[in-house]
């Protein structure tokens, strides 16, 4: 393959991924110096932690960490960082980008939330320790109000503690299978793709590309769908200390009530869920959006099927 040259068969996905302008500035500055620090990079570019971390998985085929934790590209890397400066991308627009307002980083952090998933992915013992302690808090006000979650609906539950347990652990595993399989298709690799060890390796960009990142993926789901045991401890709450959040069930406004509160833990949950999905799926954000507005739909759907059959 000559050198400046892309292998036509990744060339939609490459598309994709060099029409994000922080991306390319990415292979440039690392092509330029050979190999950088992510400080050093993070500092060059003027974009935060997340950012930096989030793109660079998007990178993952181009770029790569040396034995001192040193950026450098790889040899498909290379060829595109050819192309681009083959391709006069080097423009001051390109090198110099006008930083994002205050308004626009607050706004990006609060409801694009990529800035919690690069130091989970990063840190083991940090994530071991919070998808522990996510995991003890969950089940914990979960037993004391007697609830159980399924997707991203709460419902209520039997007494047995076990039962209570085991259906939040199972429904960490749905969670995992649906967020999966939903991002491998929607992110649309399979459809043009004939030969079965390329379909693998593009299911394979996307998830099921290791133990290692799964595991990752997983503890990190645990923390992401935190939120949405603000249901339960609103509950937990209303019943520790009699403050009658919620009225008591077949009262007026019970129905009601209970469902903007599920709303509000639904709607905290929402954009960690998608900066997680796109993090760790190696998705866009708006793409990542719409697979976590899927599984919101199924289980929403459910949910309105469970209590038609009551």
């Amino acid at each position: 393959m000559p050198a400046g040259s892309i292998d036509s068969g990744s060339e939609d996905e490459l598309v994709w991924l060099l029409r994000h302008k922080t991306r390319r500035r990415i292979i440039l500055a690392i092509g330029d110096a050979g190999k950088i620090s992510a400080t050093t990079l993070r500092d060059m570019l003027r974009i935060s932690t997340g950012s930096l971390y989030y793109n660079l998985r998007q990178l993952k085929d181009f770029v790569r960490q040396d034995e001192d934790r040193n950026y450098t590209l790889t040899e498909e890397g290379e060829r595109v960082y050819k192309v681009l400066k083959e391709g006069g991308v080097l423009s001051l627009d390109l090198l110099k980008p006008k930083p994002p307002s205050r308004f626009t980083k607050l706004v990006t952090n609060i409801f694009f939330p990529i800035w919690l998933f690069s130091p989970l992915y990063e840190s083991s013992g940090l994530r071991a320790i919070t998808s522990s302690l996510s995991i003890m808090v969950s089940i914990l006000l979960l037993v004391y109000t007697r609830t159980s979650p399924f997707i991203l609906h709460i419902y209520e539950s039997s007494t047995n503690i076990f039962e209570i347990v085991a259906k939040y652990l199972g429904n960490l595993v749905v969670m995992y299978l649906l967020l999966t399989f939903i991002s491998i298709l929607i992110s649309g690799r399979l459809f043009h793709l004939k030969e079965a060890r390329k379909i693998m390796e593009s299911v394979k960009s996307v998830g099921l590309s290791s133990l290692n990142e799964e595991s990752k993926f997983f503890l990190s789901l645990i923390i992401a769908i935190l939120p949405i045991i603000f249901y339960p401890g609103l509950l937990a709450l209303d019943k520790f200390f009699n403050l009658y959040l919620l009225p008591e069930p077949g009262k007026p406004g019970y129905y009601q009530i209970r469902d903007l509160y599920m709303i509000i833990a639904q709607s905290l949950s929402l954009p960690f869920l998608i900066a997680l999905t796109a993090f760790g799926r190696r998705l866009s954000g708006t793409t990542a959006a719409i697979v976590v507005l899927l599984v919101y739909f199924i289980s929403h759907i459910i949910s309105q099927l469970m209590m038609i059959s009551l």
